[in-house]
């Protein structure tokens, strides 16, 4: 593009750029003013100077306005002196603005950058003595011809016209450093800087390929590789594994180019490899192999323990080109929200004994590695930093191994107690215990305690098993895993008449020993041993010829290793049984004198009994079954005959006994 043109094109550009936020407002505004003091037109680095002749007060100035409307200015970066240096070509509107005459000033005008006279250039420099040159086909080489000067003296000028890219190669008597000079020259002088002459070493050069970044992503699934190297060149990669042999050299069918590219980690628990190479125009290039640092971050206590691979001082081992390791230093970087801190020259495994284990943190471990390669002497040392996966530890995700020794025990009232003992592992202080009960298969937390005790729920364990789980918090808040599931043993009646017990153990993973059935005397309550079970049998046939009321029974389950739990406790009301005599001899002989009611009496709580003779008359009733009749009418004496009864009973659980009889009476 020539000179002409160019300026043709800012002032089209900045035409537009005039036309937006304050620069065209004319109502309402005063207008301010400044002229240049010195060129209006500069080259990347040199000062542009302004002459404020706007009269305007509180005057201050945008360098590179963007269109931004007054109200937005406040939030645009301005300064009050009326000189800047740009860093970058192109065209920028310089904004005035202030205050004259009790209103609003703005004034705006365009300044142009252009770039100084150095073109985009790429070389290769092989064995001590041969360079080839390439002036790149690139937006930055837009002058109208070019010139290379050579370090033996020698020049060559290559004219307008030239179709980019343009290759020169030269040959020299082998030395170690080549000077040389590449210029832009623009038909019109711009009176920009001369591009300056760089030093190429001629073994390799600043465009010799070489890895200066490896870094992993935060799952550790793929590396971000930084390369330096020639601009225009495309190079193999090669990936392995560390402890795969890369000799002899195999390279990916994809070629990558110098700038940032990703690579897969296919195991990213080990530590992975890469490098580049190519045959060039005048030799075979190979970078250094740089491979990642996997770390492994895990709790140690109440400390965070990270650990990796060490990276060896040395030659690389197992590669297929030459890197030798002259120094590493490993950095770990600890992040807890916006607060960074850097553990710097460490090594694995590290302990950060630092760390507030109740809090989140996320660590990276950085190393920056001096080292030789592909071939080079010891004296030409580069270095590359390789930065892990970014790894986060929140205690809420640890789970503390469980404690396993506990049991559950259904009390006298029906409720549920479990008892437990912490046995597990984990060496932390706890803040609390946990106890859940599993219904559905879903936990509810019933009840949290602050110290190991008899925990229990008040559900009603006379109707079914109930089955917990504990757990434990340590002072980092971390859960523990939750224990075996401690089950109660619930009793009931089979419709055979049998009892019948569950079979889940209450002693969680610890195996039941024996069941013992017991049954209470209904006039002391204490239990006493009707059978003993072993742990597969699982019913007992009731024996209730010596009980009245009811016959109550538990279960009483010994562990292996010596525990005792009990079931619910399971009633079996007791049938009533009345009858009476079928004749009864009133005659003072003591024998058989009095009617009385036979039978299980003690569950009766509402009771009549009515005696009739041969005519329906009542001759005796009463309302106790205790009550006897002495054969008397009214203190006379009933005649031997037949008589008939009815008895009414209701019993202590609602049902209620109708029976009816006759019976003889004999004198």
């Amino acid at each position: 593009m020539n000179t002409f043109s160019k300026i043709f094109f800012l002032l089209f550009v900045s035409a537009r750029v005039l036309a937006q936020g304050v620069c065209n407002i004319t109502t309402g505004v005063e207008r301010g003013g400044f002229t240049f003091d010195g060129p209006s037109s500069v080259c990347i680095g040199q000062e542009i100077k302004l002459k404020d002749i706007s009269g305007g007060t509180d005057v201050k100035y945008v360098y590179g306005y963007n269109g931004e409307n007054a109200a937005k200015l406040v939030n645009v970066s301005s300064i009050t002196v009326p000189k800047w240096t740009f860093l970058a070509a192109g065209q920028y509107v310089i904004l005035q603005y202030g205050k004259k005459n009790g209103k609003d000033m703005y004034y705006c005008d365009v300044v142009y950058v252009r770039e100084n006279n150095k073109p985009d250039i790429s070389y290769e420099a092989c064995n001590n003595s041969v360079i080839q040159l390439t002036i790149r086909n690139s937006p930055a080489n837009n002058f109208d011809s070019y010139r290379v000067k050579w370090g033996d003296g020698s020049i060559d000028n290559i004219p307008v016209g030239t179709i980019l890219p343009y290759s020169i190669k030269k040959t020299f008597p082998p030395s170690n450093t080549q000077n040389l000079l590449v210029e832009g020259i623009y038909t019109i002088p711009n009176n920009c800087p001369a591009a300056q002459p760089i030093t190429v070493k001629m073994d390799r050069g600043e465009m010799f390929p070489r890895i200066e970044k490896l870094e992993l992503n935060e799952d550790g699934t793929e590396a971000t590789i930084t390369l330096k190297g020639n601009p225009d060149a495309e190079y193999n990669i090669s990936s392995r594994s560390i402890d795969e042999s890369g000799n002899p050299i195999s390279f990916l069918p994809d070629k990558v180019k110098s700038g940032v590219f990703k690579m897969p980690i296919t195991d990213k628990t080990k530590s992975q490899c890469f490098f580049v190479g190519r045959s060039g125009a005048l030799c075979t290039e190979y970078s250094n192999e740089v491979c990642t640092s996997p770390f492994i971050l895990k709790p140690i206590d109440d400390k965070n323990e990270i650990s990796w691979q060490p990276i060896p001082t040395g030659q690389i081992q197992n590669t297929g080109v030459f890197t030798f390791i002259n120094q590493v230093n490993n950095q770990i970087i600890r992040e807890e929200g916006n607060n960074k801190t850097i553990f710097s020259n460490v090594n694995s495994p590290y302990i950060d004994n630092t760390a507030d284990c109740s809090k989140k943190y996320c660590y990276t471990l950085s190393s920056k590695v001096t080292l030789a390669y592909a071939g080079y002497t010891t004296a030409n040392y580069v270095e590359t930093a390789t930065v892990s996966q970014k790894q986060c530890i929140n205690r809420d995700s640890v789970r503390p191994p469980a404690l396993t020794d506990g049991f559950a025990s259904v009390t006298p009232t029906n409720a549920v107690s479990i008892n437990f003992t912490d046995n597990s592992s984990w060496t932390l202080d706890r803040n609390i215990y946990r106890l859940y009960r599993v219904e559905s298969n879903d936990f509810k937390k019933i009840d949290s305690v602050l110290t190991v005790q008899v925990l229990t729920d008040a559900v009603d364990a006379s109707q079914k098993s109930y089955c917990y789980q504990v757990s434990f918090v340590d002072k980092c808040d971390s859960e523990s895993e939750l224990s075996p599931a401690f089950c109660s043993v619930f009793l009931n009646q089979a419709s055979n008449g049998l009892l019948q017990w569950s079979s889940t153990s209450p002693f969680g993973n610890t195996l039941v020993n024996s069941y013992v059935v017991q049954s209470f005397d209904e006039l002391t309550n204490l239990p006493s041993i009707e059978q003993t079970n072993n742990p597969n049998e699982h019913t007992y046939k009731p024996i209730l010829d010596n009980f009245e009321v009811e016959a109550k029974y538990r279960i009483k389950i010994f562990s292996a290793d010596g525990k005792e739990s009990f079931s619910n406790i399971f009633s079996i009301p007791i049938e009533i049984k009345l009858f009476l005599p079928d004749a009864f001899s009133p005659n003072s002989d003591n024998i058989n004198d009095n009617l009385e009611v036979k039978g299980l009496i003690n569950r009766i709580i509402d009771f009549e009994i009515v005696v009739y003779n041969r005519w329906g008359n009542a001759v005796f009733s009463s309302n106790s079954p205790l009550e006897t009749w002495n054969g008397q009418v009214q203190n006379t004496l009933a005649p031997t005959d037949t008589y008939t009864y009815k008895i009414y009973a209701k019993l202590n659980d609602g049902k209620e006994l109708k029976k009816n009889g006759k019976f003889v009476l004999l004198r």
